[in-house]
């Protein structure tokens, strides 16, 4: 299929997009695909109530395939999803991995778009109802995980999404040297399942990279601004309570840097635990978002938004799980 040319505006204005996840301390993971095995459709409830929804069957203008999944056993693909409708536009990517053998065991990881009101060749994100979303069987909102209540275990994948970065001085007008890029990295977390907490950190271990693995099509050229790139950022995701279902919020992120003097930072990060266990009875992943808007000294400004899964270390070395609950799957719907 024909890459579709799209200008994507953008705006100094830091502040919340309609659609972001919430910056209170609770939240509730809904329903976002459906996968067979061969068609994944996904969807999302936009602010006036209404479902959006795109499918590979007729909205994916890129799929790669082959992608690398950290899953034990699976493979994947990363999905661009683009559809104009009256209504508006609906820009959407998704890294989906499942089990061959078994499709009803996949996730989706992804990020969302919704222009309301507005269609391309110019679409304005600040403007956008943004999304950033994680789904699969294994964080169906209505199985409760067996979370322990006591040990500990330590969490290890990636994370990635969007890196915006205006760089000190450039009046709100001039988009030329705004910075939007894709990062990804590598996420850690810690769950103290005693104490029923759990925080962690992306881009402690190895460095946070800008490159457009996933998002090129959307965002076009690689732009060249080595002062805007995000290497050595460490987003430090604050220690969050577990809840008893599972899941766990908190609005407070911290962004550190060796060089520059990030003088604000304000963001939130939250997630779920799998209700399938390693071979040591500990959830065997954690997944969820993150996003977090700072300041630095000279005047600059920027933005990470994304989503991240984290691998229990039993689970990374020996691919052992338990299987999906017996009798929870969830239905198609059409």
């Amino acid at each position: 299929m024909k890459p579709v040319q799209i200008l994507l505006i953008f705006a100094l204005a830091l502040t919340a997009c309609a659609g972001d996840p919430p910056r209170q301390e609770s939240f509730q993971l809904e329903r976002n695909t459906e996968f067979d095995g061969a068609t994944l459709r996904f969807f999302v409830t936009l602010d006036d109530g209404t479902v959006a929804s795109v499918n590979t069957n007729e909205d994916a203008i890129e799929v790669q395939r082959g992608v690398i999944t950290p899953m034990p056993g699976h493979q994947a693909q990363a999905i661009t999803f683009f559809k104009v409708k009256k209504e508006g536009t609906s820009l959407s990517h998704a890294l989906l991995s499942w089990n061959p053998d078994n499709p009803a065991d996949y996730l989706v990881f992804g990020w969302w778009a919704e222009f309301v009101g507005q269609h391309p060749p110019e679409l304005s994100l600040r403007d956008s109802e943004r999304l950033s979303l994680i789904d699969g069987p294994e964080l169906d909102h209505g199985i409760v995980p067996e979370v322990p209540v006591e040990g500990t275990a330590t969490y290890f994948g990636q994370a990635g999404g969007l890196y915006r970065y205006v760089p000190a001085g450039e009046p709100g007008e001039d988009v030329d040297n705004i910075v939007l890029e894709e990062y990804q990295g590598t996420i850690a977390l810690t769950a103290d399942f005693f104490d029923g907490t759990v925080k962690g950190c992306i881009g402690c271990v190895g460095d946070l990279v800008t490159q457009r693995a996933h998002f090129g099509i959307i965002l076009g050229e690689a732009v060249d601004a080595p002062q805007g790139t995000a290497k050595d950022y460490e987003i430090h995701l604050a220690s969050a309570i577990i809840r008893e279902d599972g899941h766990f919020v908190r609005n407070r992120v911290i962004l550190k840097h060796p060089e520059r003097t990030v003088t604000k930072s304000e963001g939130y990060w939250g997630g779920a635990f799998s209700s399938r266990q390693d071979a040591d009875g500990n959830p065997r992943l954690a997944a969820g978002f993150s996003g977090v808007e700072f300041e630095q000294r000279d005047g600059a400004k920027g933005e990470f938004f994304g989503s991240f899964l984290g691998l229990s270390e039993r689970f990374r070395e020996n691919g052992v799980s338990s299987p999906l609950p017996e009798g929870r799957g969830r239905p198609s719907r059409n």
